[in-house]
Order: structure tokens, then sequence, then C-alpha cells
């Protein structure tokens, strides 16, 4: 698929999925080397998009990814240093 499709589908911008394909997101580090349990739920949701599903089909996946992803402590950490973020809570617990 092209990136501009891509984009599309996702609601992004194509500068955004080229960014997330070049692995310059998140502070250039390569994430799903990692957390491969990411490169996993993106694979699914790319076979899915590809097969033509809507986005009401596949964001499923992608919720259970959020939630998966948000609850693993070192993620957590990887990405308010990437990110700059002092006093984030984003992946506070409930």
């Amino acid at each position: 698929m092209k990136q501009s499709d891509i984009a599309k589908k996702l609601g992004i911008t194509q500068a955004s999925v080229s960014q997330y394909l070049s692995a310059t997101r998140a502070g250039g580090t390569k994430v799903t080397e990692r957390f491969p349990k990411i490169k996993t739920y993106a694979d699914e949701i790319a076979s899915r998009i590809v097969a033509g599903e809507n986005k009401h089909e596949w964001y499923s996946v992608l919720c259970k990814a959020c939630q998966d992803i948000r609850s693993d402590e070192e993620f957590c950490r990887l990405q308010k240093v990437a990110s700059n973020l002092d006093g984030c809570d984003i992946c506070k617990k409930d």
C-alpha cells in the first residue's frame, strides 16, 4: 500500500506514516526490537487493513494493543525518556 493510503485509513498524515516506518518517531528508537509484541499487533492490524476491513473491525485489535502496551512498565519508562515527558501519567494504572 502507498503511505498516503495507509495514512488515510489510519486518520494520520503521510509524514507520520513515513516517520513510523523509518523509526524516527519515538526518538528514533527501534521500539519493535525491544518490544516485539508491538510488531505482532501492527502486523495483525496491517493484515486487516489490507484485507479491506473498515476501522471499526480492526480498532478492537488496536485497543487491545494499547491496553497491553500501556501496562508494560518498561515501555512506559522508554516513552517518557524518548518524549521528554516529565510528570507524564498517561500509563497510570487505574
